[in-house]
């Protein structure tokens, strides 16, 4: 019943917290950018094993890496949230907050955000259609593809700000003078 559910989510939170404050210490001494691609490389595994687990159940598959394939989807979930608690969780505020020069930095702030907010009501919006097309397993196969995509993103194109002052950041970017 409602104590159930209220006990799980209570027992999420408390994980995702401990998920975050555990990335804490390594922001600064392992560096935005590894911490990014490992907690995206994480998403990435987490969709990709919830991708097969759906798709095993719908089968009528009962075991999946050699374990009933719900004890696999409730390791894969809490593999995904763990994962985006040390990397997209925290870190991807601390970087906007970081690369914008400080002339445009509130307004920029303010796109990120919108960006952000808006990206989650479009998919929040797309979800049922997508899931009614492509089913369980290809909607994680789809959100899989565009992890990959997210970490290649990272990989090429995403600077490492650890041990930098704003200014030399900035500077860095050419945002300076601009």
């Amino acid at each position: 019943g409602g104590g159930v559910a209220q006990l799980v989510a209570v027992g999420l939170g408390l994980f995702k917290l401990l998920a975050t404050a555990s990335s804490l210490p390594f922001i600064d001494s392992a560096g935005r950018r590894p911490l990014l691609l490992l907690g995206v490389g994480g998403l990435t595994g987490a969709l990709v094993l919830l991708g097969f687990a759906a798709y095993s159940m719908s089968s009528g598959v009962t075991t999946l890496v050699g374990m009933p394939v719900a004890y696999a989807s409730v390791g894969a979930l809490l593999l995904y949230v763990a994962s985006y608690q040390i990397s997209f969780g925290p870190i991807s505020w601390l970087i906007v907050g970081e690369v914008f020069p400080l002339a445009s930095r509130n307004a920029a702030l303010a796109c990120a955000t919108l960006t952000n907010f808006g990206s989650n009501a479009v998919v929040a919006l797309v979800l049922p259609a997508v899931q009614s097309s492509l089913g369980e397993s290809g909607t994680y196969f789809l959100f899989a593809t565009f992890a990959v995509a997210a970490w290649l993103f990272i990989q090429s194109s995403v600077p490492e700000t650890k041990g930098k002052t704003l200014e030399e950041i900035e500077r860095e970017l050419g945002g300076e003078g601009q």
